[in-house]
């Protein structure tokens, strides 16, 4: 078996299974980037949701919800659970939402052919999430306005896209 070479434009002589090495490397460098970014209370209270985002993730998230629907541990233990995204502290729930998005390869996978990484995946599920409970009150009249600290940007954006978040939210589980 004859081993293919190539050149790069400086001259250095490349095997196929040199490439490959690189190319992991390159995967492993891009993946800890998302790893180093912390989160923080004040950014994922300040994050506005945008429709160029929404469209990565709800493609994200069709991808994410058929690979679930196929795999039983998410029936024991799910990627998102009322419980988990409606009490709890917001940089741990993302925190922890990113990490195990990481750590699976076919989640993350998932995330990588949508074009999202896990750490944006995450910091947009939960102000989706806190979006669309504060428009679930402001419309059953529990609410008369958007409280101070919920982004009203946010609660504005669920409304106006009321039908496509609500699918992608059941796609989750929490619709």
């Amino acid at each position: 078996m004859r081993m293919v070479e190539s050149h790069d434009r400086l001259g250095a002589r490349h095997t196929p299974d040199r490439r490959l090495v690189m190319i992991v490397a390159a995967i492993c460098a891009l993946s800890s980037v998302s790893a180093a970014q912390p989160f923080d209370a004040h950014t994922l209270a300040n994050y506005r949701l945008t429709l160029p985002v929404f469209t990565r993730f709800a493609h994200a998230t069709r991808l994410l919800a058929a690979h679930m629907r196929s795999d039983p541990r998410f029936e024991r233990e799910p990627l998102f659970s009322k419980d988990v995204s409606v009490a709890g502290d917001a940089v741990e729930m993302a925190t922890a939402l990113r990490s195990r998005l990481d750590n699976d390869a076919t989640l993350s996978a998932a995330l990588f052919a949508a074009d999202i990484s896990a750490h944006e995946y995450a910091t947009f599920a939960l102000a989706l999430v806190g979006a669309r409970l504060a428009h679930g009150f402001l419309e059953s009249g529990a609410m008369r306005r958007v409280p101070p600290g919920v982004a009203a940007n946010n609660v504005a954006f669920v409304a106006e896209h009321l039908a496509a978040v609500r699918t992608a939210l059941s796609q989750l589980g929490l619709e």
